[in-house]
């Protein structure tokens, strides 16, 4: 499991290759990262562990995105982690999502814009402890 002194992501992708991208991004700036390839797993890491910032997908089998981050929402128990939503799909962009996710990227993703995003959502997270 993640290291005890680094930021902890939980990047959520039914798509390893994606997981595999955002996963070098992030170690790239000093995450530690955690990988869930569905909702349901990410909700049961969620229950028993802090992540600093969650890199979110919306379209996945059984349960989406969108669905995973309205759940966390309505238990309020990870207000201060920082969502990053990733989708191809920008129809699935609702005001909702727009609402309760951090930020929303695009897919393909710019590997090097999503590392500076990380690494500035890192700065921010610093200046609160």
């Amino acid at each position: 499991m993640p290291e005890q002194n680094s930021y902890q992501a939980l990047i959520v992708d039914d798509n390893w290759f994606n997981r595999d991208v955002s996963a070098i991004a992030l170690k790239h700036v000093g995450y530690s990262v955690t990988e869930a390839s569905n909702a349901r797993d990410a909700l049961s890491l969620l229950e028993q562990h802090r992540f600093d910032l969650l890199v979110l997908d919306l379209a996945m089998p059984e349960m989406d995105g969108a669905t995973m981050l309205r759940m966390l929402k309505e238990r309020g128990d990870h207000r201060s982690m920082r969502v990053v939503v990733m989708t191809a799909n920008p129809h699935m962009t609702t005001d909702q999502v727009d609402a309760d996710a951090d930020y929303v990227m695009f897919k393909p993703i710019n590997i090097g814009d999503f590392a500076h995003l990380a690494y500035r959502l890192q700065e921010g997270m610093a200046r609160k402890q």
